[in-house]
């Protein structure tokens, strides 16, 4: 029997054993370049550039705009992030959608007018766009719908009705693009991309040269079924290039820049089951010269328009049990660090089913479990939001009501240590408010609560706030980074 299939056959046997519930990602989030000397605050859709040194803000981008976790290049110079465009003509939006979307919006239009002259209008909605209410999610329906009452003919308007057709043309469209500029100057915006789905979680490559981000699927609701994942080539006049599909959220580059990891589904259409078996994959993205490796497809005979494909080869290194939020984190070695449900063959009935973070070597294909009980157990769940350092040999890891701790890997175990324990957390939601970063090699950015001694000597005379602050991995205070920040943007 080959690996694959001896891993395949494992997960499809944990079916019956493993209860696995997936935790959350927080909404906001910091982002530091590699030195820490510029970062990026995403807030309720309002983005700002932070100077690592000041603390002082220059806003990007106002609320309600913008999508989640925006990104800065590891040199400081770019960042990028995705914006929301309310759709005012419909014509002009759709000649800017990519030729794959362009084409399912057009298809799926063509089969409901059908559906319409065939079932009619039930209670005063047009019927579903497939078989049922949430086989597409509602940007994708509201798409379709919109194309077809602006392309509708005289027969199609009078079958649907004056009353209708209003009521489709009021709901809200929108597309969303991907902006890049520089650091330098935040008013020089180049769109890259433009999509009718949510594109989230954007990425620089180590060398800069490479954005990756996810796409929303249209085959279900978000964070429920995955995302495609999407590469973009600023220097090449090339559309963006498609990487995989149904991919969790936390992707990583390698630290050449020449590969990308991913965990994947066996099974793209899985949004009814409850464990869904994977693999952990690296795909090759650029040749040994840099250059970007893409194929490209007619989507049609008679069509010029076409399809790009990240065409480098794939290998899968270990099997796991998926999940939307899971991460993957290179470190600088061999070595990819992922996030997944713990599995044991055989079990019983009161096996403890729960995550980890597990290390595979991919020159050897040995996978195994990184962290002691004691770890997960702190993390409550949150295990997945793990952050590798830079020279990979700690892990921050956030715990219940906005706690977290540094774990240290290898012969550095001793110096674990919690930052900041239960005494000073707040809330009682799971995930974090806002997750804890690196900011350089050795310091780290973290949400405190009113009553840390981070900010306070006196528990009992808390500080008028919550504050940013940045420490050292010894849980020294270096710097309060949001004093002079608005209020609002530290609303927690």
């Amino acid at each position: 029997m080959s690996k694959k299939n001896l891993i395949k056959l494992s997960l499809v046997a944990s079916y019956i054993i493993v209860m696995f519930i997936a935790g959350c990602i927080p909404e906001d989030s910091l982002q530091w370049s590699a030195d820490g000397s510029k970062g990026i605050y995403s807030k309720k859709g309002e983005l700002f550039l932070v100077d690592g040194s000041t603390g002082s803000l220059t806003q990007i981008a106002p609320k309600e705009t913008t999508t989640n976790w925006p990104a800065i290049s590891p040199d400081g110079s770019l960042f990028a992030y995705s914006q929301i465009i309310k759709v005012d003509d419909l014509n002009s939006a759709f000649k800017l959608l990519p030729p794959t979307q362009a084409k399912e919006i057009k298809e799926h239009a063509e089969i409901l007018k059908q559906k319409i002259f065939t079932e009619g209008i039930k209670d005063g909605n047009l019927p579903f766009v497939s078989e049922t209410k949430d086989s597409f999610n509602e940007q994708h329906t509201n798409w379709v719908e919109r194309y077809l009452i602006e392309k509708a003919d005289v027969q199609l308007a009078k079958k649907i009705g004056p009353e209708l057709i209003k009521k489709i043309k009021e709901k809200e469209l929108t597309f969303f693009q991907l902006v890049l500029a520089q650091t330098a100057d935040p008013n020089g915006k180049k769109i890259l991309a433009t999509s009718s789905q949510s594109l989230w979680r954007i990425r620089f490559s180590p060398d800069s040269k490479l954005i990756a981000y996810v796409l929303d699927r249209i085959t279900g609701k978000e964070f429920e079924v995955g995302f495609d994942l999407y590469l973009a080539c600023p220097s090449e006049n090339l559309n963006a290039a498609f990487v995989a599909s149904a991919v969790s959220i936390g992707y990583d580059f390698r630290s050449d820049s020449r590969a990308i990891a991913y965990l994947e589904p066996e099974d793209k259409n899985f949004k009814d089951q409850k464990i869904v078996p994977g693999s952990l994959f690296e795909k090759t993205i650029t040749d040994p010269n840099g250059r970007f490796l893409v194929s490209t497809e007619k989507l049609d005979s008679n069509d010029s328009q076409v399809k790009y494909t990240c065409s480098g080869p794939t290998e899968a290194y270990a099997g796991v049990v998926y999940c939307s939020y899971m991460k993957v984190a290179y470190a600088r070695d061999s070595r990819i660090f992922f996030s997944s449900t713990k599995i044991s063959l055989p079990s019983s009935k009161i096996d403890n089913e729960e995550g980890s973070v597990f290390c595979c070597d991919t020159l050897t294909g040995a996978v195994s479990d990184i962290l002691p009980q004691i770890a997960v157990d702190f993390t409550q769940g949150n295990y997945h939001l793990f952050t590798l350092s830079q020279d990979s040999r700690k892990i921050l890891f956030p715990g219940k009501k906005n706690t977290f701790g540094i774990y240290a890997l290898g012969p550095d175990i001793e110096s674990s240590k919690i930052l900041v324990d239960a005494n000073e957390g707040f809330g009682e939601d799971a995930p974090p408010k806002l997750a804890a970063e690196w900011k350089g090699s050795n310091q780290v950015s973290c949400l405190v609560s009113e009553k840390s001694h981070f900010l306070t000597q006196d528990p009992n005379t808390p500080h008028r706030r919550k504050e940013i602050v940045i420490i050292d991995t010894d849980g020294n205070l270096k710097q309060v980074l949001s004093k002079n920040w608005p209020d609002e943007l530290l609303d927690y």
